[in-house]
């Protein structure tokens, strides 16, 4: 991914996050989303995300502050005054309810970024796509599939487009990666080349290796 990034330009300055306030079982959960934060700060993108500072987005948020980067917080007023989830690194804002907290941050964010958890996180992320399916937004969408985990959500939305239930260009409203180098450069190719003509993997892959691209 290296000739990846070299050719693109950082034009990425605001990112919002969805992800668990658990850690999950799996210790590689842990070590990508830092090495996420780490990058993030790297590459001088700021972050906005649900508020709290447990959990896989906790962690991420946690590594950006005190990295010397910004963090951003919109956390619903229901779970605030019950406090579960811990103070907000830099910035908090108490929005009323789920809804608005991804209403703020897409005014915000030119890409999003959905690490792995559970039901709220598929909340989040089928808003997203449900609202840019609408043409309410048209920010990149990037699962990072640790170890594999959304694998069988994938598959699952593939069989529902040939099963047609869900239309292609629903579909690929979305990308997912597995790597944090190849999330990041896969959102700012997705910015700078929107359209269904774009090929991320001609791009970084000239010369047509036979490399994935998981759409």
């Amino acid at each position: 991914m290296e000739r990846t990034s070299r050719a693109l330009c950082y034009t990425i300055r605001f990112i919002g996050l969805l992800g668990s306030h658990a850690l999950g079982s799996n210790p590689r959960f842990m070590a990508t989303v830092v090495a996420l934060g780490r990058e993030l700060v790297r590459r001088k993108i700021r972050l906005t995300c649900g508020g709290g500072n447990v959990g896989l987005q906790g962690v991420v948020a946690s590594t950006v502050y005190n990295n010397g980067g910004r963090v951003r917080g919109f956390i619903p007023g229901y779970i605030a005054t019950r406090q579960v989830y811990g103070s907000t690194y830099c910035v908090k804002y108490t929005i009323s309810s789920n809804y608005y907290k991804y209403f703020e941050m897409n005014h915000i964010v030119e890409a999003f970024n959905v690490l792995p958890g559970g039901i709220d996180t598929m909340e989040g992320l089928f808003t997203l796509i449900s609202w840019e399916s609408k043409g309410l937004h048209s920010k990149p969408i990037d699962l990072l599939s640790i170890h594999g985990y959304f694998n069988n959500l994938i598959k699952f939305l593939d069989d529902a487009v040939r099963q047609n239930f869900m239309a292609l260009n629903q579909r690929k409203l979305f990308i997912s990666s597995f790597s944090v180098d190849e999330l990041l450069d896969k959102l700012e190719f997705a910015k700078a080349f929107p359209g269904p003509g774009a090929n991320y993997d001609e791009f970084a892959n000239p010369g047509g290796l036979d490399l994935e691209l998981h759409l």
